[in-house]
């Protein structure tokens, strides 16, 4: 399963984190060759981007982890202004999120999407 948080402080997100997969390994390797795990690729294309905005076009100096399966991004260091800029970003990203959960909801139920992705806030 995915579980994303999504870091708050006041009215901006200072960061997220993401870990875990959509499938286990034995989902997975039963899934080869096939349009398989779709909601893990649609987080990872969706957090990958925010990252490359933030340090590619943004050009912003950011705190980052990113492994298998793992990403966190801490924006706390920016500066007031940079953090403003982020929130565009930031807030597309929430968003995107909270859409890919209403379609998983409701064409398989909250019950069964809970096992694939759950999306938490953290005031930070």
């Amino acid at each position: 399963m995915i579980t994303v948080v999504i870091n708050k402080s006041s009215e901006y997100i200072v960061g997220f984190e993401i870990k875990g997969h959509a499938l286990s390994r034995e989902e997975l390797n039963s899934a080869v060759g096939e349009a398989y795990d779709l909601v893990c690729n649609s987080i990872s294309v969706l957090s990958q981007s925010i990252l490359i905005g933030l340090t590619e076009v943004l050009c912003f100096n950011v705190n980052y982890e990113l492994n298998d399966g793992f990403l966190s991004i801490d924006l706390r260091s920016l500066s007031k202004e940079e953090l403003e800029k982020a929130q565009i970003l930031l807030k597309t990203f929430e968003i995107s999120l909270e859409s890919i959960v209403q379609s998983l909801d409701q064409s398989f139920g909250s019950k069964k999407r809970r096992e694939y992705i759950n999306i938490l806030k953290e005031e930070v």
